[in-house]
């Protein structure tokens, strides 16, 4: 009996051991004052992440052929409002687009030109609290009602990647970094009066000329629940600030990216851009969980062969594990109710809000 009990609490003490394995893997510890989070392993989730995640497809805007409002071009940016009401940036064709959360096409503002409501290079698109629509158009802010009707144009002396709204209703502005990729923030007023630059600023890759700058990823400083979040595009590390810039955190995950793909031309006044292995950007998912984008890229031969992924966190900065997207899908935003919205290009450009389904 005794040869019993014993067996019985070695057999105890054994499954004690894998559950223990089997949690949270990395360490917790301080930085200059501030608390890092090393994540290792594959994650409390692991594998089973699939099992854990499933996402169901609510909405698809895009057609191949069909009503013009529907058509669009290669490069599409996605923002939502309060009211779940879609706006894409048709950027190539020059146009902003107002949908319904149903689908219902509302209304269409803007034309190429160089006039009010214009657009030359729009890239960006941000919505504000009383629901005007902005639109960054290289140094330029255009500013649309919630009906598309033009209100006003702010020029600033710099070109800008993308703007969101802060409660305090400062602008915070990515900058177009020269002379170097990397990332770069500034705030100003609603008005477009200059305040400060973020207190952080990250530059990677080789040094370019002065007046050249380069994008890898479609990265930078992002606004989520009074904290703002930087995925740092060549290695894996997510800084998160409150709303002066002060460092509050940074959350790491032990996978290794290859050094951005650029090479430079004679001379070095120009450069070309490859596909590069790069983290960011990420989103946050109705405050409980961190969602950050991960993408691989090998070179098969002349071509390159890109996977992506979306890695999960918990509010702890515990990773959870790495969902595999599928080919040519882009996740553009998530909304205050936690719907995804993916922009798919292959075999025609869509917009697809999926709903996901976490056990």
């Amino acid at each position: 009996m005794k040869k019993i009990k014993i067996f019985v609490l070695f057999l105890i003490i054994i499954s004690f051991f894998f559950t223990c394995k089997k949690g949270w893997q990395g360490k917790i510890y301080t930085e200059n004052g501030v608390e890092v989070i090393e994540n290792t392993g594959e994650g409390l989730w692991g594998r089973k992440i699939n099992e854990k995640i499933k996402f169901v497809e609510t909405l698809s805007l895009g057609k191949e052929e069909g009503e013009d409002y529907l058509m669009f071009h290669r490069f599409i940016r996605v923002a939502v409002d309060s009211d779940l009401n879609i706006y894409v940036l048709d950027a190539m064709n020059h146009r902003l687009l107002k949908f319904d959360k149903n689908g219902n096409f509302i209304w269409k503002a803007g034309r190429k030109g160089q006039g009010p409501g214009e657009f030359q290079y729009p890239s960006g698109i941000g919505i504000s609290s009383a629901g005007e629509v902005a639109v960054i158009d290289e140094r330029s802010i255009i500013f649309f009602n919630d009906k598309g009707e033009y209100q006003r144009t702010i020029k600033l002396d710099k070109s800008m990647r993308n703007i969101q709204f802060l409660p305090d209703e400062r602008l915070m502005i990515n900058i177009f970094v020269l002379g170097q990729p990397g990332v770069a923030a500034e705030f100003f007023s609603k008005d477009g009066e200059f305040l400060s630059k973020f207190p952080d600023e990250y530059r990677y890759g080789p040094k370019l000329s002065p007046r050249v700058g380069v994008s890898i990823v479609d990265s930078g400083f992002k606004f989520f629940n009074n904290k703002i979040y930087l995925s740092i595009p060549d290695k894996y590390e997510i800084r998160e600030y409150d709303l002066k810039g002060n460092l509050l955190r940074k959350i790491r995950r032990n996978v290794k990216l290859k050094p951005p793909n650029i090479k430079l031309t004679a001379g070095g006044r120009g450069v070309s851009v490859f596909p590069s292995d790069s983290s960011g950007p990420c989103f946050l998912y109705k405050e409980k969980f961190l969602i950050n984008k991960l993408t691989l890229v090998e070179k098969k031969g002349k071509d390159y062969e890109s996977k992506s992924f979306l890695d999960f966190f918990n509010e702890k900065g515990q990773f959870l594990g790495s969902y595999p997207l599928p080919k040519n899908t882009y996740i553009q935003t998530i909304d205050h109710l936690g719907n995804f919205y993916f922009v798919k290009y292959e075999p025609y450009p869509q917009v697809i809000r999926v709903t996901p389904e976490i056990h």
